[in-house]
């Protein structure tokens, strides 16, 4: 019996034992494992926190480059004005060199390429660096009518280039913004000029010249007309306010046009005159008379005019035109020839040459 008993107590023993034994490998490798996780824990949280940290580096270097570039922007754009102020003051040494600063700031302002432009063209005479500069301005917009506008200008004017070729880029302006004043002042300009052109200089004997020609010419002044019509209509509205614009007039805009288009009515009255349309010329005529006096109601001294011709080389509008020109409208009309002396011996006074001769000729 006792051998018996001894082999089952044996056996009964043996799943203790490997109980205790499986447990502590359970433990064992609980241990293991749990250890593990802490390091992979501990492992995750600091590359959490170094991400944080780069994150937090990123977000700081971030923050800093667009506080940078936002003091730069600022100084290009104060430059901007600083240089325009001077512009408008005749410095144009400082205007080239600080809209070359605030350009290298920022490349894609096109109103500093239009403002360094203007400086080439009307301080430098550098034409043809002029219009690379509005090109520029044109890559980065494309739609800005103004630009489109100088060009045409320049490139008439100051390049001797053709009608043709003017008015397409003028058109590209006006077909974006046709009712914008400054735009139109512009245009109004060259056709006014263009009247003259096809007529081969003058409205004087219209009876010699083509017939074709003088219908060309009359419809060149009709556009003039029409033109500097709007910008007088619309060059105090909020909307059309051009800082760039406004800085290349050398005497009031609206005093200008005013003149200009009383001269325009003046060489329409000639031409529809010359084609027995005696209503539309009579029309004319005294609206010449009526921008004329009110030209002359807000002119600047004489002085003053002549002062800004011989310091910046510019044939302007002066008094002294105004006069003579009044006294010219007067001289066509009935019973006017006291008016006509007494505006042309204003003008005599002021300096007018021509005054001074039909003051003469007409034995005022």
């Amino acid at each position: 019996m006792k051998k018996l008993l001894i082999p089952l107590l044996s056996f009964l023993a043996i799943p203790t034992t490997m109980a205790v034994n499986i447990e502590s490998k359970v433990i064992e490798i609980g241990i293991e494992t749990a250890f593990e996780g802490y390091l992979n824990t501990n492992l995750e949280q600091k590359v959490r926190v170094e991400e944080e940290r780069i994150a937090e580096e990123e977000r700081i270097a971030e923050e800093k480059r667009k506080a940078e570039e936002k003091r730069i922007a600022e100084e290009a754009k104060l430059e901007f004005y600083n240089a325009l102020t001077f512009f408008k003051e005749g410095d144009s040494l400082k205007a080239i060199k600080i809209i070359k600063s605030s350009l290298k700031k920022n490349s894609n302002s096109k109103d500093g390429w239009i403002l360094k432009a203007l400086i080439n063209a009307y301080e430098f005479d550098k034409y043809e660096d002029a219009i690379e500069d509005i090109d520029k301005a044109l890559e980065i917009d494309d739609g800005y009518a103004f630009a489109h506008a100088v060009k045409a200008e320049i490139f008439y004017w100051d390049l001797n280039g053709s009608l043709s070729k003017t008015l397409k880029y003028l058109e590209k302006g006006m077909n974006i913004s046709p009712e914008d004043p400054h735009i139109n002042f512009i245009a109004g300009d060259i056709q006014f000029d263009n009247g003259f052109v096809v007529l081969g200089g003058d409205t004087f004997d219209l009876d010699k010249k083509s017939k074709d020609k003088k219908a060309l010419s009359l419809k060149s002044f009709e556009k003039a007309k029409n033109s500097f019509e709007k910008t007088l209509a619309n060059i105090n509205l909020d909307r059309y306010k051009n800082p760039l614009a406004e800085s290349s007039y050398t005497l009031d805009v609206t005093y200008t046009t005013t003149a200009l288009l009383g001269d325009t009515k003046f060489e329409l009255y000639f031409l529809y005159k010359d084609i027995k349309e005696r209503s539309k010329a009579k029309q004319y005529l005294e609206e010449a008379l009526e921008h004329y006096s009110k030209a002359i109601s807000m002119a600047p001294p004489q002085e003053e005019v002549e002062n800004l011709e011989l310091d910046r080389d510019l044939d302007l509008i002066s008094p002294a035109d105004l006069y003579r020109a009044r006294g010219d409208v007067y001289s066509w009309m009935n019973n006017k020839w006291k008016k006509a002396c007494s505006d042309w011996k204003v003008a005599k006074k002021l300096g007018d040459e021509g005054a001074r001769d039909n003051f003469r000729i007409f034995k005022c």
